[in-house]
């Protein structure tokens, strides 16, 4: 059964040089920009091109099994996040849909 579920990626940024360097650790994903608003921007449309392409191959699930990455049923209405970013850096999440196959919910695939 193909259902619709939700996960919550993180992004952080930092400065290199005269460029912002964005990534996230969960997918491995990362970007770039000449801002750190630029460089999440640009991270956040990296992370739909990257779940895109997972769901038309049909490694959506492996991956996220492999990464530990919890899909939920329910959108996230997290109330408190907890996050260590070390100085220097921004911390940013990318709440996402993604389509599944039954029986995975609610837990790390």
């Amino acid at each position: 059964m193909i259902m619709q579920g939700y996960v919550v990626l993180t992004g952080i940024v930092e400065r290199e040089g005269d460029q912002f360097v964005s990534y996230c650790r969960e997918l491995g994903t990362s970007s770039c920009g000449d801002s750190s608003d630029e460089a999440l921007e640009n991270l956040g449309d990296a992370i739909e091109v990257h779940l895109d392409a997972l769901e038309e191959t049909g490694e959506l699930e492996r991956v996220f099994r492999e990464r530990n990455i919890r899909i939920d049923v329910q959108p996230s209405g997290f109330d408190e996040l907890s996050v260590r970013v070390p100085p220097g850096k921004v911390f940013t999440t990318y709440p996402r849909q993604v389509t599944f196959t039954g029986g995975a919910t609610d837990r790390a695939l």
